[in-house]
């Protein structure tokens, strides 16, 4: 072949024109997360749900191989696209009932993966394992492992619907109109040239940089316009905090509108939190520049622009500040927030809510919910405050992920101003102590319990924290919202329960008993939803913390994909087999790492807590574990009894959320 040569091909293409992929040497390992796999599975299945004749996966870069004796057979070296491939043949294994042809093959030499990997035969071996279904972990093929748990955990939990997925409907979806664009390279093409142009080619222009050109090219007035895109482009930055990049790219005086208090209700917030009192200040100092004040077209006839990827890791914040943050949340996301409060706001809109979260829809949900009724240019700069607005208490109260000493944990910091009495200056710093443990580890608990793309339980804390100023409300709300948002009886979607929580902040629901929640049955454990798991640490760390246990010391709740059964499916001593529906109960039941669980294995009681007691009492692990094995022995009697207590610290909980909700709003009407 002597030129490059591009095609769409489908599942159903690799299978039917029997390809076969390799990973050459010179590629590095499987790297991809818990995120990018939940992007990947949440585009998927969203295209499936909206019945859509194609989804495009992405494009791929391969050279075909010459192999002797295969005629029938394609051999590809796999250049670039690999981490994407990969991961749609994990998602198949999983899905191996209706997609074992594409994960391997039946050849005239026998069975053959479809991917293999050069010179890492325990990648390879790893793989064929698990074509197998037998139990395989090798440390070359950890992250794979862990991807692998991840794509189980998420179609075993899936709770956007009530309902489970149709499982046989999606893999008919993935075979027939996910698509992929091939291109096979010369095989006499210098592949060190063709790295380089892979690895500096410039980054395509974003969805949310041509949205901003939509939205600027509505104000007149050039000055303005300047102002505008300068706030813009300090939210657009969503790793570090925004009075930073603010201060990077326009050397405004941040200390100055922080110092200054401006009244709020019954209190007071810093000036730097109003959009208005920025934009008085930017106004001043906007200056001519051509990447500002370009309109749609001409940015969008640029050949090239080179941005930020939103899978960056982030850059360096303030010089006095050694952490490194990242957001929560893309700023597409944030965008999509932002939009959901400003239409609840804007009563003459038609539309009141948009109908998803979509990072890859931007676009079309800005035009089908607000750009299509022509919003004019007051409107523009109303959306476009909301959004500093928003931002600059996102920043405020929300997690980020902070890394302390190489490791990344969920943290809130706060501002503060730093003084240097020699040079007579004052810079605005982050704290390097966490603020509000309490409100930052429910928001952990939400986080990692809930669709990572999606976040709906944002919105309504958002809009919430633009009109309150009270930390400990904060808190209350978030647990009233949590309760009320996920632990009722409510039908329907999630975007469609947050949005009552926008038209009424207090909105309220009817509580499940948590011995409806916790009593629920599972063919098989692992398949308990894991939100009552994570909400379990929370609920457990908040009692302890009243009674001043050295339990919670540092508590931090964490990612977790492996359910642990204590008394084990498969025991080794057959005294420890208890009945099937004791065996799945919830009390019998802990969320923990996949680590751990395999480490806890098959063991009795007494090895496991022995175990548990040399490496992980005391650390934080898992608080429900801390309970359990403080027994002396684990029976049936003492398992239905930890459920029980499980039970009883649940309703205990949410009455007291409810109490305290209910005194809140007793005082607001006090002082009315």
């Amino acid at each position: 072949m002597s030129e490059f040569q591009s095609k769409l091909i489908t599942l159903n293409d690799v299978i039917d024109q029997q390809f076969f992929f390799n990973i050459p040497i010179y590629q590095r390992l499987y790297v991809w997360g818990k995120e990018q796999i939940h992007t990947l599975l949440d585009d998927i299945v969203a295209a499936w749900l909206e019945k859509k004749n194609e989804f495009y996966l992405g494009g791929t870069l391969v050279i075909e191989r010459a192999v002797n004796g295969s005629e029938d057979m394609r051999y590809f070296d796999l250049i670039d696209g690999q981490q994407r491939f990969t991961t749609l043949w994990l998602i198949s294994v999983v899905l191996k009932e209706h997609l074992a042809a594409y994960i391997q093959a039946d050849t005239k030499q026998g069975k053959r993966l479809r991917i293999s990997f050069s010179i890492r035969p325990q990648v390879t071996k790893f793989f064929e394992k698990v074509c197998e279904g037998l139990p395989a972990s090798l440390p070359e093929a950890m992250q794979l492992e862990d991807a692998l748990q991840e794509i189980r955990a998420y179609f075993d939990n899936y709770s956007d619907k009530k309902e489970a997925l149709d499982k046989r409907a999606l893999s008919e979806f993935i075979l027939t109109k996910v698509q992929l664009i091939l291109t096979t390279v010369p095989d006499h093409t210098d592949l060190n040239k063709l790295f380089e142009v892979i690895n500096n080619r410039g980054v395509q222009l974003q969805h949310h940089e041509i949205l901003k050109a939509k939205l600027l090219e509505k104000i007149e007035n050039h000055d303005e316009r300047e102002a505008y895109a300068l706030l813009w482009d300090a939210c657009a930055n969503m790793n570090g905090y925004v009075e930073r990049h603010l201060k990077a790219t326009t050397k405004l005086d941040t200390v100055s509108l922080y110092e200054k208090k401006v009244n709020f209700k019954n209190g007071e917030r810093e000036q730097l939190a109003d959009a208005k009192a920025v934009l008085d200040e930017l106004r001043k100092i906007t200056k001519a520049s051509d990447d500002q004040s370009m309109k749609l077209e001409d940015i969008l006839n640029q050949t090239e622009i080179v941005t930020t990827s939103e899978n960056d890791p982030g850059e360096e914040i303030d010089s006095g500040l050694p952490d490194r943050v990242t957001s929560i949340i893309t700023f597409p996301m944030l965008l999509q927030h932002v939009l959901r409060i400003y239409l609840q706001q804007k009563k003459t809109v038609k539309q009141h809510d948009i109908e998803k979260i979509s990072d890859k829809d931007l676009l079309f949900i800005f035009k089908k919910f607000w750009l299509d009724e022509k919003p004019n240019e007051i409107d523009t700069k109303q959306f476009l405050e909301l959004l500093w607005d928003v931002r600059y208490q996102f920043d405020k109260h929300v997690i980020k992920w902070v890394s302390v000493e190489e490791e990344k944990q969920h943290a809130i910091r706060r501002i503060r101003i730093n003084y240097n009495n020699k040079q007579e200056t004052a810079y605005l710093q982050r704290e390097t102590k966490d603020a509000l443990p309490d409100f930052a580890l429910l928001q952990s608990m939400l986080y990692h319990s809930q669709q990572m793309t999606t976040q709906y339980w944002l919105t309504p804390l958002l809009m919430f924290l633009l009109e309150n100023q009270s930390d400990h409300t904060n808190l209350l709300y978030l647990q009233h919202l949590d309760n009320h948002l996920l632990c009722s009886r409510v039908e329907g979607s999630l975007i469609i329960r947050t949005h009552r929580f926008l038209q009424n902040l207090w909105h309220k629901e009817t509580l499940i008993d948590a011995k409806e929640s916790l009593g629920q049955k599972y063919e098989n454990g692992t398949q308990y939803p894991q939100y009552w798991f994570y909400k379990l640490e929370y609920v457990l760390y908040l009692k302890l913390k009243r009674t001043n246990s050295r339990l919670v010391d540092n508590f931090k709740i964490t990612a977790k994909n492996s359910v642990e059964h204590v008394t084990p499916q498969n025991p080794e001593q057959k005294q420890d087999e208890i009945p099937t529906d004791i065996l799945h109960n919830f009390g019998n039941l802990a969320l923990v790492t996949k680590s751990i669980n395999s480490e806890l294995s098959n063991d009795g009681f007494s090895i496991k807590k022995e175990k548990f007691k040399q490496r992980h009492k005391g650390k934080g692990v898992s608080l429900k574990l801390e309970d359990v094995f403080a027994n002396t022995q684990w029976k049936e009697a003492e398992i239905k009894a930890h459920q029980q207590k499980m039970i009883d610290d649940f309703n205990e909980y949410m009455r007291l959320v409810c109490s305290q909700t209910d005194k809140k709003k007793i005082n607001e009407q006090r002082y009315e």
